[in-house]
């Protein structure tokens, strides 16, 4: 791909923590031609103060528009991806994090009221006729038991920009399995809030170590919008 004056100073989190430009061994994770937006727990009713402060949702929320509008821009197709469990809780049968995340004292995320037809299930950001919606999403994984792989294969991108709620769990958990899968994983870290406060900058230190690129919101806005000019 074209290297833009930009992509010098990207920078990603090194283990150690602080900041560092990326190799130049990186520069195919920046081609937008094959990038496509993971928008990962956004949905209404898992945005509530049970979850995360109020404040933060909708800063939050307000920055990921604001992203996803560059994104837009330049080609780049938003993934608004959740879950919609069936009534009665058939989807929730032996859901480990239903069990497990209550030991922390909070409500298992994903929020187990997600179920079709609930106004919970609408997404909090701004969703365009451009933009594509996933709700078969139903455990940590995006990729387990829906078909976002496959949706991403007829896009022919393979690219994966992370960002939402849920970096602990959500997060992690579907960019695991994108790295497994062969997926480049760009993960921005102030535009997806952690689960639990205190495990942020040690999910984006493992990301670094074992998933992919961990960028700034708008050093990677700066990025596309650079390379969008050349196009």
């Amino acid at each position: 791909m074209p290297k833009t004056p930009l992509t010098a100073k990207f920078i990603r989190l090194p283990v150690e923590g602080g900041r560092l430009p990326v190799a130049p061994a990186f520069d195919d994770f920046l081609d937008i031609r094959k990038m496509a937006v993971l928008e990962l727990g956004m949905q209404k009713g898992n945005l509530t103060p049970e979850y995360f402060l109020e404040e933060d949702s909708r800063r939050l929320i307000r920055q990921v528009n604001r992203f996803h509008r560059v994104c837009r821009k330049v080609g780049i197709p938003i993934l608004h991806v959740g879950c919609a469990y069936r009534p009665g809780g058939l989807d929730l049968r032996r859901a480990a994090h239903v069990r497990i995340t209550p030991l922390s004292g909070k409500k298992p995320f994903p929020n187990v009221a997600l179920e079709e037809g609930s106004p919970l299930c609408a997404f909090a950001t701004e969703v365009e006729k451009t933009d594509y919606q996933l709700l078969s999403a139903k455990r940590h994984n995006a990729f387990e038991g829906s078909d976002l792989e496959f949706l991403l294969k007829v896009l022919d991108r393979n690219i994966l920009l992370l960002v939402g709620a849920g970096l602990d769990c959500l997060g992690m958990g579907t960019g695991f399995c994108g790295m497994c899968k062969d997926f480049k994983c760009i993960l921005a870290e102030d535009l997806f809030l952690p689960y639990f406060e205190d495990l942020g900058e040690e999910c984006a230190k493992a990301a670094t170590l074992f998933i992919g690129l961990v960028v700034k919101g708008d050093e990677l806005a700066a990025e596309l919008q650079a390379q969008g000019k050349e196009r």
